[in-house]
């Protein structure tokens, strides 16, 4: 077990029932406006899109069901909780704006925050070059590694996706994830290939591992570790980074709101250096994640200009 597994460890029970309960919640949407202060009044405020000023309000848009980051509680699944909806109400408070939320199916996602269903995605969006490129601007917030959910059972031997070989692994649907196994099952698997089958979240996909239906499921340390401590029956396994290195999971919004980005950096750097961030980590028991302030960039891989392609 690596140290970053170590430092992951510390989520728990209460996040992995909360995805549980998040099934139930996929389409709707909330507004956290009652934690939240009135609009305007901020300097970042005046730099916002003239559609955000008017509203006074950001929309955001994930799958609840990727604690510690988003999921929600059993007693109520019309709200978001984690790390993302703590950061967002701060982020608010910094661009003098409310959050609001729509909890949305991963492929729907990068489409809804083209067409404006919602104004940014922010849970589940890890940072790549082509999409800095040509789909969305970028700004990270996170950094993990990732890591394999199995059976405590057939947990003992495996220490990398190359002792997977041959074995069926889920991955989240259209993800980058599918690519990165891909990949590494060309490289190392090549004569006992790794069988994808990929999944729309994380709920139903560790309802295949206990089943059976697949050998594991691959997605964020943080995650798998929460599912781990929660059942018993589970073991997590963080892929070594020689595999696949670590990711940043970041804030997208479309090309079309070049001053949202540009604000997002700000009110996100502003809040590092307030601490404030390290707190609502804290909070969250994402401490490992947690990135410097030197780190929050637009487009962080490719430097493309914040509303180009």
């Amino acid at each position: 077990m690596t140290p970053l597994t170590n430092r992951f460890r510390a989520i728990g029970l209460v996040a992995a029932l909360a995805a549980t309960a998040s099934l139930t919640a996929c389409g709707s949407s909330s507004d956290d406006g009652d934690k939240q202060t009135a609009t305007g009044g901020t300097a970042l405020f005046k730099t916002l899109p003239k559609a955000n000023q008017d509203s006074g309000k950001v929309s955001f848009g994930a799958l609840w069901e990727t604690p510690p980051i988003i999921s929600v509680t059993a007693s109520d699944t019309t709200k978001p909780v984690g790390l993302a909806p703590d950061l967002a109400v701060a982020l608010g408070e910094e661009l003098g704006v409310k959050s609001t939320w729509q909890n949305m199916q991963w492929p729907a996602q990068l489409p809804g925050v083209q067409s404006g269903v919602v104004d940014a995605l922010f849970g589940q969006v890890n940072v790549t070059e082509e999409r800095e490129q040509s789909i969305v601007d970028m700004v990270p917030f996170y950094k993990t590694t990732m890591a394999l959910l199995l059976p405590a059972a057939d947990a003992d031997g495996v220490t990398r996706i190359a002792d997977m070989c041959g074995t069926t692994i889920g991955a989240p649907v259209g993800s980058e994830t599918v690519a990165e196994l891909k990949s590494v099952s060309a490289a190392e698997c090549a004569s006992e290939p790794v069988k994808i089958k990929e999944f729309q979240g994380a709920t139903l996909a560790i309802s295949a591992v206990k089943s059976g239906s697949i050998d594991a499921w691959l997605d964020t340390t943080a995650s798998q570790v929460a599912a781990a401590d929660a059942d018993a029956d589970l073991a997590s396994v963080e892929v070594p980074e020689d595999e696949i290195a670590p990711v940043y999971n970041g804030i997208a919004v479309g090309k079309d709101k070049p001053e949202l980005t540009k604000a997002l950096v700000e009110a996100l750097r502003a809040l590092i250096e307030s601490g404030r961030y390290d707190e609502i980590f804290a909070a969250n028991d994402s401490s490992a994640a947690a990135i410097t302030v030197d780190e929050v960039v637009a487009n962080p891989i490719t430097s493309t200009p914040v509303g180009e392609k």
